[in-house]
């Protein structure tokens, strides 16, 4: 299949939308602008739906999806944890409340990327249909999603498993 000799860095543009949102939400905050967050999240689900209908119509190869996936919720880690000492730090005001949202919503976005790759995976074959449906579900799951996206990725690797 002849893919645009763009193909590689929209790909690359579309999960920069989808990593992007933790840190933008967080500037969003330190200058007051909360319309920042919701404008970068609306800008990460666009990505992030993009990249699951293409990965869907079988223009990404899963190891290329994997290895996306498993950037992005690496990259993210570091504002996921800035994201939650200005919970602990605001506990006792909205900041507890509105980390937990912004964690939630950038969950979400990158769990799509994630669940994009394990369903290219399940389709080339190199994932079992339980494997599949554990991986999946571990992708919207806190902590869980960055361990499920290298594992996935490492599987997304093997050639096609053999159903002897």
């Amino acid at each position: 299949m002849n893919k645009p000799p763009f193909a590689r860095l929209l790909f690359l543009l579309l999960l920069l939308g989808v990593g992007i949102f933790p840190y933008a939400g967080l500037f969003g905050i330190m200058r007051s602008k909360p319309i920042d967050t919701e404008l970068s999240f609306a800008a990460g689900l666009i990505c992030a739906i993009a990249l699951f209908i293409w990965s869907r119509q079988g223009s990404l190869s899963a190891r290329r999806l994997a290895l996306g996936s498993m950037a992005v919720k690496l990259v993210q880690i570091p504002a996921y944890a800035a994201w939650f000492i200005l919970g602990v730090a605001f506990f006792l005001f909205a900041g507890f409340a509105l980390a937990f949202i912004v964690d939630a919503m950038a969950i979400l976005l990158s769990g799509l990327v994630g669940l994009a790759a394990v369903l290219r995976c399940r389709a080339e074959g190199k994932l079992e249909r339980k494997a599949a449906v554990i991986h999946g579900i571990l992708q919207f799951i806190f902590c869980a999603d960055v361990f499920s996206a290298v594992w996935v990725y490492i599987k997304s690797r093997k050639e096609k498993e053999s159903s002897i």
